[in-house]
Formats: C-alpha cells, sequence, structure tokens
C-alpha cells in the first residue's frame, strides 16, 4: 500500500495499472493526431474506454463466480460465493483480458459517438493495447502475479530473472509477458505500413495476443483466475482468436470452391484447439513439459496461420 484514499488502500500495483491506462490512451492519441483526428475525439475515446476497460475487467473477473454459483444451484454445492460481488469493485480483482475486450467495446462506441469511419479508431487502439498491457505486466513484480511454474534449467536461473519463492526458482511469467507485448507493439507498427483496411489491424492484434496469451496462461502459477483445473484467462484468450478468425472468415467472398476451403481450415482449427487442449493436461502428466508446450505452441501457430490465410481472402 502506498496511501490510503477515503479509508481505501492505493496500491503500488493499482498505479502501474493507472499508469499503463493513461500510457496506452497517449499511444492511442499520438496514433489519432498523426490520422489528423481531433484533441476532441480522443477525450471520448479515452472516456469510452476507460468506462468499458473498468466494467468489463471486473465483469470478466467474477464470470467465474457467477458459473460456481450456477453450479452451487444445480448440484447442492456449497461454495459460499456472492453474486453481488461484482459490485464490490473497491475489493480489487480484475480480468485483464475483460479490461482488452472492454477497450475494444469502448473504441467501437466511441467510433459511433465522434462519427469516425468504422475501424478508425479501432487501429489506434491496435496501439495503445500493447504499451498498456506491456506496463502493467512490468508492474506484476513483487506482487505474487504472473509467478509461473518452477524452473529447472540452470542457465536460466543464473540470469538472475527468476524469482526465488520458497526456496525454489520461478518462471517470471510477467516479463515474458511484457516482452510479447513489446514485440506485438513492433509488429503493429510493421503491419501498420502495410495494412490499409480499417480495423484489421486491432483485429490481428487480438489474434496474436489470444494465441501468445493461451501459453503465457498455462505457463502461469499464480493462482489467479483459475477454477480447479481450468485457466479461465487462458479460455478468454482462445476465444479472442477464434472470435477474430470467425469474423474473418464470415467476411468472406463466397467463390466457387472456398466453401470446401473453409470447412477444411475450421476442421484443422478444431483438431488443434483439441491437441492444444490435450497438450495442456500433458504439461503436468507427460512429465515432458517442453513436449508439451511445444506441442501447444505448434497447435497456436497452425491456428494462426489458417486465421491468416482467411484474412488474405477477405
Amino acid at each position: 500500500m502506498v496511501i490510503s484514499v477515503f479509508g481505501q488502500p492505493l496500491t503500488r500495483f493499482g498505479l502501474c495499472c493507472a499508469g499503463a491506462l493513461v500510457a496506452g490512451l497517449a499511444a492511442c492519441g499520438i496514433r489519432m493526431r498523426q490520422a489528423g483526428k481531433s484533441y476532441g475525439d480522443w477525450i471520448r475515446l479515452a472516456l469510452c474506454v476507460t468506462g468499458f476497460s473498468w466494467l468489463f475487467a471486473r465483469l470478466m473477473f467474477s464470470f467465474a463466480d457467477w458459473i460456481m454459483i450456477l453450479l452451487e444451484g444445480i448440484f447442492d454445492l456449497e461454495t459460499g460465493r456472492d453474486p453481488l460481488s461484482v459490485l464490490y469493485f473497491w475489493r480489487g480483482g480484475y480480468s485483464l483480458m475483460g479490461a482488452v475486450l472492454g477497450a475494444v467495446i469502448g473504441t467501437k462506441a466511441a467510433e459511433k459517438w465522434t462519427r469516425s469511419e468504422r475501424g478508425t479508431l479501432a487501429d489506434t487502439l491496435a496501439f495503445g493495447l500493447p504499451v498498456a498491457i506491456l506496463l502493467e505486466r512490468l508492474g506484476e513484480s513483487g506482487t505474487g502475479l504472473g509467478l509461473g511454474r518452477y524452473v529447472t534449467a540452470r542457465w536460466l536461473i543464473n540470469t538472475g530473472l527468476c524469482p526465488e519463492l520458497y526456496g525454489d526458482y520461478v518462471h517470471p511469467v510477467y516479463l515474458y509477458e511484457a516482452v510479447i507485448a513489446l514485440i506485438l507493439l513492433f509488429v503493429m507498427i510493421f503491419l501498420s505500413r502495410k495494412e490499409r483496411r480499417p480495423g484489421m489491424l486491432l483485429e490481428m492484434f487480438l489474434l496474436f495476443f489470444g494465441l501468445t496469451q493461451v501459453v503465457m496462461e498455462s505457463l502461469r502459477a499464480d493462482g489467479h483466475m483459475v477454477e480447479h483445473f481450468v485457466h479461465i484467462q487462458q479460455v478468454y484468450a482462445i476465444l479472442f482468436a477464434v472470435g477474430v478468425i470467425l469474423r474473418w472468415c464470415l467476411r468472406m467472398e463466397r467463390k466457387p470452391g472456398r466453401g470446401l476451403r473453409i470447412a477444411v481450415g475450421w476442421s484443422i482449427i478444431f483438431v488443434c484447439v483439441g491437441l492444444a487442449i490435450w497438450a495442456e493436461f500433458g504439461v503436468d502428466r507427460w512429465g515432458k513439459p517442453l513436449l508439451a508446450y511445444g506441442l501447444m505452441s505448434l497447435c497456436l501457430i497452425v491456428i494462426g496461420a489458417v486465421g491468416m490465410y482467411f484474412r488474405r481472402n477477405n
């Protein structure tokens, strides 16, 4: 805790999250300025993104509680969950994936508010999100969030980056995720020079972010948003990626023979999702985590390749 505000603790991590939001919106503002948008448009975008991000971050965090409450009613379980817990936002508990979804929804609302062309403000978010995620991940240091599985590789321990937990060393997953966010930022900058279709940059960011986050959530061992053996954020991540691919598929122009290609593409995706789930269980059961993560990563790369095929044929 840094200070207390109206009886509620203000933590270093909370300040980092607020700073990440401001930095992300600043990145959006720079991009909007380059596109000739006004300061007023940026203010409207900032208001919408801030409000919806906060709302959906809390809603998607509480979703797991609602599922358990539903199961309690069906199977007469005693979970002690409060269905109104979503209203107690001051107690903490948020989902980064929910914040990303809220930012996307807020941007869509801002486009209508400013009467901007569809997709123009969304593309600015493709630069703001990786900046915000980068800073949020770095802010997880020392909080207990972002800690991964135990490290056995001596060379990795010798880097001095692996936190020590109960006498053992664990993966600094929050650092891996920060590096991925930085890479995605450079990828978006590179793609912006080639992609001219409004809204496509944000969709590509959501695809790449979702696929990489599937692996990162599997590597995390901090217990954040985990119900039994299900990593809720991992489920959200793959839904982001599959949702983008579905959107691209629906926009594809129907031509002779293309229906078969779509069917084959989705068959490959479903097979890869199944294999990735199998690999997720194999992380603990096979005794060969590198094999499990290698198979999982290969499946996600194939899913991304199928998605990019659909994108090229929009």
